[in-house]
């Protein structure tokens, strides 16, 4: 394995999931970003992270904003269930 992280690893909804809760988890306790609710927080993260994921890998499309949008959403609410599942 020579990388880690690759862009194709982030076309799966799995690993998406786990790349944006982990970005999460890392900047959370930033003093500016703690503020903050977790929800927003993961879905911000998750809409950039797709858009610059399909820019990347050349798919990027203005009228699959909404489906980036949507996708960003359950994305969201994922990462939130990884970090209260043992809640």
């Amino acid at each position: 394995m020579e990388n880690f992280l690759t862009w194709d690893i982030l076309t799966t909804y799995a690993s998406f999931i786990s790349i944006v809760f982990m970005i999460v988890e890392f900047i959370k306790d930033i003093k500016f970003i703690n503020k903050i609710p977790t929800k927003y927080l993961s879905f911000t993260i998750a809409f950039i992270l797709i858009i610059i994921t399909n820019f990347v890998m050349n798919t990027f499309k203005y009228i699959d904003l909404v489906l980036y949008f949507l996708s960003s959403i359950s994305i969201s609410l994922g990462t939130i269930g990884l970090s209260k599942f043992d809640k």
